[in-house]
Formats: structure tokens, sequence, C-alpha cells
């Protein structure tokens, strides 16, 4: 073969959009609204607290607190779709979204649409609901629709990075100085600076937890495919760990350490740096446990009211014991699980809070007063964890409506608490509405809770089908070792993110509303849209190489005619990994890679 067969030739079909002006002009748009999106999430709640009038209690703040923030969220959020449905457009992408990925996301509509028709959920409400559970997907698309260059990506990941460190400075100054920290910044609510856990400029520690759980994943699925990192960089990682330990943010820790065992399964040999970093991270959470007695009094909380909730589920403190002949007998339940915190829960602390009306504490032993053995008397219960109350509550009252549940944006969310304050007291919960035992923040601290009781099982079932096809074909690139002579190596970092992400946002989802907030749905969405556009691309290189090769392949149309052609002896894998993606050529020569190829097909 010459020199210049040689040298890869890439070939565009005519037409091709990318060599259009107002494209270009519409990826360069998408990214700088993804960015303004980005950066406006994580100043929204600190904007609302120096603008506006705000109050510890997040309830009254869906009205009193300055508005302008959240507006200007949904109007980011409307540019971005527009300008994601006109690129779809111009360019004709339509192919790029017929995945299992975006038929899911069709079934799963229509099953939350369903469930809403079944349970009188009005058009609008149903309208705002959807809203809030898909908002962060339309940055999945737009950067999907997007051309995107590398230079584009990490501008827009320098500019994110540099938030990002300002929270981690902050997190740290929050450390070491406490609460004037806080006070500085403008928080009215100070329940996280007495309980000595870091916020940054988030409206919770476990939102800055989010932020940099997801932020040092990333540093991880560098970590996993560059074997040789600087040291400088492992010291930056040091300093995000810290910051993400003086949160205290338990969910964001078990999170970053499940997804970091995957991400170490999936990329061979990478174990040992991986394992560094996840030591790193619970030194610096072990550390603070052992330097801080908050901290170390609110994990202990936690554990005993988490075992009181099992030991007295909700409802025992409506069940009637009879009472012991003897005034000084203590009922046995109170003996049970911690005793409450000595601080008043705040209206705005996540903390559990108790069960127990204040006319159902117990009496001292010393204020007898005559009773009679068959009388029974309430049971008082002690302080449980609200998370494991409301999950047995929902045991009891799904059954009724197993399959659709009971409506979307009539349970536990920002959308039904906006609409009607008084959601949890609907009869078609019970006689006694759905309890909220006096926690006093806006969403039911469960995802996955608050989805089943509003779609059901099958919509449970359909979003986590979504999430599945979403994830599959990154998984996929984790699993092709050795693909051709000239792609050999480990994934991605892009990719290996995207599956380290949607994992730890999957287990957050848990023990908090994860995917209806107004920070990890942009950020998540970020991040797996980027590993799609990663992985799009190294197909692209793949097939461009091939074309390429077999271009400058002699065409033999009469066997005599061998002895006078040159030979090219292609290796097993190659040969193989040409029979894979052969194509018939089309009139004017070789077949060419089709734009509308995506990695979820």
């Amino acid at each position: 073969m010459s020199a210049d067969a040689a040298t890869p030739v890439t070939r565009r079909p005519v037409g091709d959009p990318r060599s259009s002006r107002l494209s270009h002009l519409l990826s360069i748009a998408i990214v700088v609204a993804v960015g303004a999106l980005l950066v406006h999430v994580l100043f929204e709640t600190w904007a609302q607290v120096l603008t506006g009038p705000t109050s510890a209690d997040p309830r009254v703040n869906l009205d009193t607190a300055a508005q302008w923030p959240k507006q200007l969220k949904t109007g980011l959020y409307a540019v971005l779709a527009a300008l994601t449905a006109v690129k779809i457009v111009v360019d004709r992408l339509w192919r790029r979204f017929r995945t299992a990925a975006d038929l899911a996301l069709v079934v799963l509509g229509l099953v939350m649409v369903l469930a809403g028709l079944v349970n009188d959920s009005s058009m609008s409400l149903m309208g705002q609901a959807l809203f809030v559970y898909f908002r962060g997907v339309l940055v999945f698309y737009a950067l999907r629709a997007a051309d995107l260059r590398p230079e584009q990506v990490r501008r827009l990941l320098l500019v994110v990075a540099a938030v990002v460190g300002l929270n981690v400075l902050l997190a740290l100054v929050q450390m070491v100085v406490g609460t004037p920290a806080y006070r500085a910044l403008g928080w009215v609510d100070l329940t996280w600076a007495g309980q000595s856990r870091a916020q940054g400029l988030q409206p919770h520690p476990n939102h800055l937890g989010h932020l940099l759980g997801l932020t040092l994943l990333g540093f991880i699925a560098w970590v996993a495919v560059h074997p040789r990192v600087r040291f400088a960089w492992w010291a930056v990682a040091g300093v995000v760990a810290l910051a993400l330990s003086a949160s205290q943010s338990r969910e964001s820790l078990l999170g970053v350490l499940a997804a970091a065992v995957v991400i170490a399964v999936l990329v061979r040999g990478s174990a040992r740096r991986v394992l560094t970093v996840c030591l790193i991270l619970v030194l610096c959470t072990v550390a603070q446990i052992a330097a801080r007695p908050d901290n170390r009094a609110e994990w202990e909380r936690r554990i005993g009211n988490a075992f009181s909730g099992f030991h007295h589920p909700a409802g025992s403190e409506h069940r009637a014991t009879p009472t012991a002949p003897s005034a000084s007998a203590r009922p046995p339940s109170q003996a049970a699980g911690p005793s409450a915190s000595a601080r008043p829960p705040s209206a705005t602390a996540r903390p559990s809070t108790s069960g127990r009306p204040p006319s159902a504490t117990a009496r001292p032993s010393g204020s007898a007063r005559p009773s009679n053995a068959a009388t029974p008397t309430p049971s008082p219960a002690p302080v449980r964890e609200i998370r494991v109350l409301y999950l047995q509550q929902a045991a009891d009252i799904l059954p009724r409506q197993p399959l659709l549940g009971f409506g979307i944006g009539q349970f536990g969310g920002v959308v039904a608490e906006k609409n009607n304050p008084d959601w949890h007291k609907n009869p078609k919960f019970g006689p006694e509405g759905f309890r909220r035992y006096g926690f006093q923040a806006v969403q039911i601290d469960s995802f996955w809770l608050h989805l089943v009781m509003e779609s059901g099982v099958l919509g449970l079932i359909a979003f986590l089908v979504w999430l599945f096809f979403v994830t599959r074909p990154l998984l996929r690139a984790t699993r092709r070792p050795a693909r051709t002579a000239s792609h050999r190596g480990p994934p991605s970092a892009a990719v290996v993110w995207g599956i380290g992400a949607m994992l730890f946002a999957v287990l957050v989802a848990f023990l908090s509303p994860a995917f209806e907030d107004p920070l990890l749905p942009a950020l998540l969405w970020t991040i797996v849209g980027l590993a799609w556009w990663s992985w799009r691309r190294s197909r692209e290189a793949e097939a461009s190489l091939y074309n390429a090769a077999t271009a400058m392949l002699p065409v033999v149309r009469d066997p005599s005619d061998v002895r006078d052609r040159d030979t090219d002896i292609l290796a097993t894998d190659d040969i193989l990994a040409l029979a894979r993606r052969v194509r018939r050529p089309g009139p004017d020569g070789p077949a060419t890679a089709t734009r509308g190829d995506d990695p979820g097909r």
C-alpha cells in the first residue's frame, strides 16, 4: 500500500449538517446554556437567602422567599429545550433519538400520566410534576444533540470546577471557623453550624455531599483509566475528600464507596488506585467523627433512632397497653431506644423527630395516681428515624393501590406541597392520612418512596428499566477489551464516570429526593450526557478508521487479477472487527459512518 493509503481519511456524507454554520452556533449555544444552568443551580439557594426574605421553615419559603432564582432556572431549562429541538430539526437527528433508552422514557412518561389520570390528578398538576421529575433529563438530550468538541467540554468542566473549588474552600473554612463562617455568608438557619456540618453555598450539607461526591467519582474514574497520576492531583483529591467528610453526608459517603467499588471491578488493574481514594475518604470521615463530639453524637443518634424505628414501628404510639398497678412502673417502650436529643430539632433539620405528642410524655415515677390495671393507656414512643417511619407507613398504605399508586403530584413532593400544604391529610391515605411526625421539610426524604407512592409499582419498575437502558451502552463500552488493533486499553474516563454517577444517584435516592432535587439532576445528567458523547465519539472514530482502511483495499473483479494486486494481510482481530462492521457499499463508494448512529441502539 502507498504512503497516502496509510493515512486514515474520514469521509462525511454529502450535505453533512456539521458543516452548517447554524448547526455549529446551536451547539455552542447549547454548551453555554448548560454551563449557565449548572452555575445557577450551584448558587440558587444562596442567592435566595441574600436577595429576599427567608425563613427557617422551608415550607414558608415556598411563597415568601425570593422567587426569581427559581424562575430563572425554569427559563434556562426552557431555553435548553428549545435549542435542543431546533438542533434536532436543523440537523435531522431523528435516528439518534430512537434508542432503547428513549423508548423506555416514553413508556415511563405514559405510566406516570396514566397514574395521574386514574387518581384524578389535574393536567396542570401532572405537567408540574413531570417537569420536576424530568427537568434534569433536558440536559442529557441537549448534550446528545450537540456536536461537542473536546475543547468545549474542557471549558465547560473548568467553569464548573471553579464553582466546586469555591464550595470546597468555604466548606473547609466552615469546618475550621464554625458558626461565624456561616453567618458571614448570610445563612439564616444555623442548624448545620450547630451540628458542625459544612454546607458551603448549598442549602443542606447533603447537597454539598452530592456535589463533592460526584466530583470525587470523576477523579476516581480518571485515576482508574490513567495509571500514572501526579502527586498534585492526589493532593487535590485529598482536599475534596476532606471537604466531603466535613459535610458529614452519610448517603454521599456510602454512594461514593459503592460506586468506587463498581468502577474498580469494571476497569481491570485499577483496584489499588481506586481503593486508595476510598481509604483517603474513609480516614477523613473517621477523623471528623473522632475530633468533633457533635459529629460523633449525630452518628450515634441516627443509628440509635433507626433501631428504635424498627423496635417501635409507625402506629405503635397509638396502640393501647394495660397500665401496671404500680405507679412507679415505667413503660417498657420508654426504656427502649435512645432518648430525645437535648437540642430541639430545627424546622429545616433532617434529623428524625419524635412521633410522641407532648401530652404523651411519660410521667416521673413519683407522680403516682390511682389507676386500674385493666385500663388501656397509650404507649409512648421514643425518638425514631423519620425515614423508617415513612417507609413503614407506605408499606401499610401502598397495598390499597399498588399498581399505579395515588397519582403524581399528590404525595410528598415539592409540587404536592405547593399545590396543597395539607396533602398528607388526604383520606385516600387512610382515616388519619399520612403522618408527618412533625417533619417540616418540603419533600419526603426518599425519592424511591415518593415515586412508588405516586406512580405505583409499575412506575417504579418503568423508572428502573429506563435507568438500565441509559446505563447499558456505557457498561458495554467497558466490556470491549480489544475492539481493534488501533483501539485498545481501558474505556474513556467519561464513560466510567457516567456509570459511577448513575449508581451514586440511585443509592442516594434511598435517603434523599435525589432525582427531584434542584442540584443533583442537573449534575448527574450532564455527566451521563458527556459519557454518551464520549462513547459515540469513539464509535465514530472506529468507523472512520474502518472506512479509510477498506476504501484502499483492492476490488477484485476477476480471479486472474489476483496475481497483479498487492496482498494485504490482516490480523485475526482486524478480520473479526471488519466482519462485524461490514456494510454494502453505496453507489458513490465505500459505506460511511451514519451520523444518526447512537450508542444506545
